[in-house]
């Protein structure tokens, strides 16, 4: 008949201690920290520090004590024996690359030193966001063109009813003079007067009366318009397309003549003063 020497698991706290009767042979099986040994006889003691799978061989010591040391408790597996055992490192030496095929379990990374390259062969979906990514500290976004290209149309809506002007204009008050190409909507201006007219089917109407401050007029229709001088027709005025418009360099009286009515805007560049 034989007895078994098994493997004792305890914990210890700081500070605390375990003393044992000795075998041939003291093996630690696991211990969540280091454990300090003091090995007696009547004429000696020895102590040292020990750590996971550590062989301590106790010929001629008579009894021994396991010593808490730390400030935290420790979790200790030992065993007593007159067998030896040689026992094997967890740790795992590895050098050269190392190439995993799959992870069975989720792995929490603490820390990555350098940039890992990731790249799949599947769609990847990543759920779960927040709706909202909070954003502390300074943000610098570089590398954008000096002008952003719009195509397409655009829907600016709440404005103010304008008035639309081609050409180029001039806005006063500014750092510097502003060229503008296409339409501009000019709401009040010193050096321009503007107006809208509607025009009943086929009826002379007066746009504009002469005005020897006036430099120039943009005259803009919705329909088929003719314009000129009093008594104005379809026969004997100028010609603007629906949807076009045109400048007049003259103080004269102009008139507006369109077969199907037509809503007219005017805008007028009168000298300062």
């Amino acid at each position: 008949m034989y007895q078994t020497q098994k493997i004792i698991e305890v914990q210890l706290q700081a500070g605390e201690k375990i003393i044992s009767a000795v075998s041939q042979y003291l093996l630690i099986r696991d211990c969540s920290h280091t454990v300090t040994l003091l090995a007696k006889t009547q004429n000696r003691e020895l102590g040292t520090e020990l750590k996971k799978n550590d062989v301590v061989p106790l010929n001629g010591f008579e009894t021994i004590e396991l010593f808490n040391h730390h400030s935290t408790a420790v979790t200790l597996k030992y065993q007593l024996t007159d067998i030896p055992v040689n026992t094997q490192s967890d740790a795992v030496a590895i050098s050269g690359a190392v190439e995993v095929h799959s992870i069975r379990e989720p792995v929490t990374i603490d820390a990555i030193q350098q940039t890992v390259p990731v790249s799949f062969d599947a769609p990847v979906s990543i759920a779960n966001w927040p709706a909202v990514q909070p954003v502390s500290g300074k943000i610098t976004v570089g590398n954008l063109p000096e002008v952003q290209a719009v195509r397409g149309e655009m829907a600016i809506t709440n404005l103010p009813e304008v008035q639309s002007v081609n050409g180029q204009v001039t806005v006063g008050n500014l750092p510097q003079v502003q060229q503008v190409s296409g339409q501009v909507a000019v709401a009040r201006s010193d050096a321009l007067a503007s107006a809208v007219i509607p025009l009943e089917q086929a009826t002379t109407t007066q746009l504009l009366a002469a005005d020897n401050t006036r430099q120039s007029v943009l005259v803009q229709t919705d329909k088929a318009l003719f314009i000129g001088g009093e008594g104005v027709d379809n026969q004997t005025g100028i010609y603007i397309a629906a949807g076009e418009s045109m400048t007049l360099d003259t103080a004269a009286s102009v008139y507006g003549y369109a077969l199907e009515g037509a809503t007219v805007r005017t805008l007028a560049e009168v000298r300062h003063g």
